[in-house]
């Protein structure tokens, strides 16, 4: 067997053409650091910062292999982490209430990326002459999620606001759209904590009207008074205080992709991303939830607290977490692009 010495030689020269273009060589791209992070929803537009961090080369940039694992159910990103096949993950940051108490493994946001859980709170049209103010919504039917939902978490939250309890207002089990649809045109239901694009759906049909909208970080300090801390990077305390470096650099691009959020408008958001199945739609969606991620990446303390508070209220076993335990800020303190 002959062997093609100037093929080899060309194919050599392409190698470290490439390598040269991404500013690596072959011996450090196989020494880079490899990362897996399990994301609640790749596609979903919550977790739009960690999507835009792969997709331009952040991570790359960084010096980092990033995989992203989709997992939105089973297995969750923190059964993907307690087993070893995921590093850390990006949800909304009441996971790390839930990773504390439920999984007995403390996990830390080290970025808040979303300071608002990207919902509307909907009203029967039916209703539009009764309910003029959250205190309004006392005694009332309303959609809203499980118990360890944001969508629940943001109804307890509104009733907080109103000046009522979570038990003051029945929360229905989610059905099906064209059947939620249809229960707030009979009289079935009376509001429903929607996502953006569902609350399009409703509002089109004249099922419903926009009573609050927490799809901004402004809409959700009128709402809630103050900012909810929604998407976030966390990882397994041990990991953090393992590799910092790598930490660090983690942070680092999801910075970097907050600020490319905030200085593009959606069609440019939407560009950079693999195509959506109705682009426009996709893009309708994005113009409002890109406001979600109006933030520098620290944790709004106050916010987090009354978050914690919030679930706890529903499931007493919360209050029992080392809340101090649930952030750190030092990464994005140190950051070059904070």
């Amino acid at each position: 067997m002959m062997i093609d010495i100037p093929a080899i030689k060309r194919i050599t020269a392409v190698l470290c053409a490439l390598f040269a273009l991404s500013g690596a060589s072959p011996s450090s791209a196989a020494q880079a650091p490899r990362v897996v992070i399990a994301v609640d929803g790749i596609a979903e537009p919550r977790n739009l910062p960690v999507l835009v961090a792969e997709r331009l080369g952040y991570f790359v940039d960084e010096g980092l292999i990033v995989t992203l694992v989709d997992s939105p159910a089973s297995p969750s990103p923190i059964e993907l982490m307690k087993d070893g096949r995921a590093d850390g993950a990006v949800a909304y940051f009441h996971h790390t209430f839930m990773s504390q108490s439920d999984d007995h493994l403390v996990t830390q946001a080290v970025v808040q990326m979303g300071v608002a859980p990207g919902f509307k709170l909907l009203v029967a049209s039916r209703l539009r002459d009764k309910v003029h103010a959250l205190a309004d919504l006392k005694g009332l039917r309303i959609y809203t999620g499980g118990k360890n939902s944001g969508k629940t978490t943001t109804a307890n939250w509104l009733a907080a606001r109103g000046g009522f309890t979570l038990h003051d207002y029945t929360a229905l089990a989610l059905a099906t759209r064209p059947e939620m649809e249809h229960a707030l045109q009979s009289g079935d239901a009376d509001a429903m904590v929607a996502s953006t694009a569902d609350a399009a759906r409703y509002v089109a049909s004249g099922a419903a009207f926009v009573m609050a909208d927490l799809s901004s970080a402004d809409g959700t300090r009128r709402a809630l008074g103050e900012l909810y801390p929604s998407t976030a990077l966390y990882l397994p305390k041990t990991y953090v205080s393992a590799h910092p470096e790598i930490v660090q650099h983690l942070v680092n691009a999801q910075l970097r992709a907050l600020a490319f959020i905030r200085s593009h408008d959606a069609a440019a958001i939407a560009a950079a991303l693999p195509p959506a199945k109705d682009p426009a739609a996709y893009v309708r969606v994005l113009a409002e939830e890109k406001n979600m991620f109006d933030t520098d990446g620290i944790m709004p303390a106050s916010g987090a607290r009354d978050e914690w508070k919030t679930m706890a209220a529903l499931q007493p076993k919360y209050a029992q977490i080392d809340f101090g335990e649930t952030f750190t800020d030092t990464f994005v303190q140190h950051s070059p692009r904070h």
